[in-house]
């Protein structure tokens, strides 16, 4: 019997990318799982009548959206057993270069709205876990938590307070059976800059030409899948070799990206506006 037989597990941004790839994934190793996303009709391309998976419309950047979507969950299975959280967004550019409401928005959904889905979920996982013997939490970090390198300043600052809040999430909940995880993939090919920049792909058409350059998520879905197998709270990589990226947080090398990123700043807005024009035209 696989471990995540019957478990109910919800994961976030479930239309594309990671998410969609962790609900396909999660689904055939026979979880129950429920995801949501903005767009109702990405939901169901890519859905439809998949066994195992129920999606709904929800915006986890709102306070309604993260209410309605914990109802939807117990409405429909009476418990939560596990919360991937996928959803995110980034924004490729220089700080100055930055639109206030990209700025608002990515903090709201980032970091704000993994924070409040958690401290909803929390008595139900915590629940879960107090009867069925464990509860997991999942969330969906990057290299970048720990190298926080422009174009992506805004992106990093939110990855790196998703990691400060799981560490101290864990030493409020592992020794009640809510297990902690998080998932940090180095690039990945998947609508990010697309979506960042108001040009969200409306199918799977649509998106074609649009991925980022990286590895499939389909990698990254595989470590979701394990980590909510492993036997305690786990910090993962992928691929396993990206967690090189924890020196940028230690000295000199610190101070050596402070001086060659700073002074190259010129060159990475115009790399990344282009990268940015090639992916939303």
């Amino acid at each position: 019997m696989t471990p995540l037989l019957d478990r109910v597990v919800l994961v976030t941004g479930g239309s594309a990318g990671i998410g969609r790839a962790t609900v396909v994934r999660l689904a055939s190793d026979g979880a129950r799982v429920v995801t949501c996303a903005r767009n109702g009709n990405r939901l169901r391309e890519a859905f439809g009548s998949m066994p195992g998976v129920s999606a709904t419309v929800a915006d986890v950047a709102e306070a309604e959206g993260r209410a309605a979507l914990l109802e939807h969950v117990l409405a429909e299975h009476g418990r939560l057993d596990a919360i991937v959280h996928n959803a995110g967004q980034g924004w490729a550019g220089l700080l100055e270069d930055m639109p206030a409401d990209a700025v608002q928005r990515i903090v709201a959904l980032n970091l704000t709205g993994v924070v409040e889905l958690t401290r909803l979920a929390l008595p139900h996982l915590l629940r879960s876990a107090a009867e069925r013997g464990r509860a997991d939490v999942v969330l969906m970090s990057s290299v970048a938590a720990w190298s926080q390198v422009p174009p992506l300043t805004v992106y990093s600052a939110t990855k790196a307070g998703v990691q400060g809040f799981a560490r101290g999430l864990r030493r409020e909940v592992v020794a009640r059976g809510v297990r902690v995880h998080t998932v940090n993939p180095f690039f990945v090919a998947t609508e990010w800059l697309a979506r960042g920049h108001g040009h969200p792909p409306l199918t799977d058409a649509d998106a074609r030409g649009r991925l980022s350059r990286g590895i499939g998520p389909e990698r990254v879905a595989d470590r979701v899948g394990e980590v909510l197998q492993a036997s305690r709270s786990r910090t993962v990589t992928v691929p396993r070799w990206a967690g090189v990226a924890r020196l940028g947080e230690l000295p000199p090398v610190n101070r050596a990206l402070d001086a060659g990123l700073s002074s190259a700043a010129g060159l990475i807005r115009a790399g990344a506006a282009r990268a940015v024009r090639k992916r939303v035209r």
